[in-house]
């Protein structure tokens, strides 16, 4: 099958993924960036689409940069909390992608900080 195909064939499960994505994130993850981490989660071989759509769309300097707690709601910090009390780690982070192929695609990645210790 080609990638065209594959790619339309697959569209309606990369969306759901990226919606699932978006809902544990939290609200500082944009769609297009929640699609792009779907999609090199999928497959690392459509990197060339994602160079191409972020030379297009830049949002930041590339690479996994983290958000502050205190900055957060405490409806929020609690929510991670108990996300990060189950799984461990944030949404992202359990997609496992390497730091060095999210930064070479060009992707602006806004990510949970480390709680503050109590």
């Amino acid at each position: 099958m080609n990638p065209q195909t594959r790619r339309w064939l697959l569209a309606p499960l990369r969306q759901l993924r990226t919606k699932r994505l978006i809902a544990q994130h939290g609200p500082t993850l944009p769609y297009p960036t929640a699609w792009a981490l779907i999609a090199l989660h999928s497959t690392s071989a459509e990197g060339h689409l994602l160079r191409a759509y972020t030379a297009e769309n830049p949002a930041g300097p590339p690479g996994i940069h983290y958000d502050h707690w205190h900055t957060l709601s405490s409806t929020e910090q609690r929510r991670r909390r108990k996300w990060l009390h189950r799984h461990r780690h944030s949404p992202i982070q359990l997609l496992h992608l390497d730091p060095d192929l999210i930064k070479s695609t060009g992707l602006h990645i806004l990510d949970w900080g480390p709680p503050p210790s109590r």
